[in-house]
Formats: structure tokens, C-alpha cells, sequence
């Protein structure tokens, strides 16, 4: 077991792979956006998903809601969000882009489009619908495992 390749094996590469990815779009959106990689997720979720309550965006992008929370204290700071209380309960408030945000979007949106013009470049589009059914099949599989560990584990 001492020989194995690690450096070969799918988890050590698509570790890698996401890593470089992120290194990638958050210098790319800084260049082209003038905000990081956390920021334009924030961002971009909203303008999916208008209106989440802090808990519900900080379980969206996988940031922690106290993180979150200075995120958002900034981002509000430039008028490219504003929290509104909620109708039914003024303890919630809700979260918006602004129309300032709002215009950032497709160039968040070019980015990413770039990069994966980059990362597929010399790679067929058939070749890309492979591998992400195949990266699929890879996830469903994980969570598959999770799953079941969590139901043991109660």
C-alpha cells in the first residue's frame, strides 16, 4: 500500500482541479468584476435566489453565517446588497442585490465562461458530456456513502 500513486487518483486530481479552478475565476472576477470569488457567490445566489434569509444564503454558498454576516456588512457597505425585514416576521430580513449588483452579474458570468473555455480547451463537447456525467456518477455515489453513514450513525 506504501506505492500508491495518490497523485493519480481521482480524488487527489479533482481536489486539485476545483482548487485551480478557484484560484482562476477569483482572479479572473477580480479583474473583470473588481470582487473575489466569495463575494460574486453571495452575489450571483441572490440574483438567483432574491430575498434568503442570511442562514438560508450561508447554507447556499457554504459560507458560516457569522462570515457571512461581515460579507454581507461590506457588500452592503457598496451598495451592492440591502437586507429588508420580512412581512411576517420583522426578526428575519431578507437579503437583495441591488441594481448596481444586478449589473455585475454577466460579467460573472463571462468569466466563468471563459475559464471553462480554457479548462476545456483541445477537450471535444463530447468528451466534456462525459466527464461530467461521469463526475456526477462520482458525486451521486459519495453522497450515496454519506447517506448511509449518517443513517448508521443514528
Amino acid at each position: 500500500m506504501r506505492n500508491y500513486a495518490h497523485e493519480k487518483s481521482i480524488g487527489f486530481i479533482i481536489n486539485n482541479t476545483t482548487k485551480m479552478f478557484q484560484k482562476i475565476f477569483d482572479c479572473e472576477l477580480n479583474k473583470n468584476v473588481g470582487m473575489g470569488l466569495a463575494q460574486s457567490k453571495v452575489i450571483y445566489a441572490l440574483s438567483l435566489q432574491p430575498g434568503m434569509t442570511q442562514r438560508e444564503l450561508a447554507d447556499k454558498v457554504g459560507i458560516e453565517t457569522p462570515t457571512l454576516v461581515v460579507m454581507i456588512d461590506k457588500l452592503e457597505k457598496e451598495h451592492l446588497v440591502k437586507r429588508q425585514n420580512d412581512k411576517q416576521d420583522r426578526r428575519i430580513k431578507r437579503i437583495f442585490i441591488t441594481p448596481k449588483a444586478d449589473r455585475l452579474v454577466d460579467r460573472m458570468i463571462q468569466s466563468a465562461l471563459s475559464i471553462k473555455k480554457i479548462a476545456t480547451k483541445n477537450i471535444s463537447e463530447n468528451e466534456v458530456k462525459h466527464i461530467l456525467e461521469n463526475l456526477n456518477k462520482i458525486s451521486r455515489n459519495l453522497q450515496n456513502y454519506l447517506d448511509l453513514y449518517h443513517t448508521k450513525k443514528n
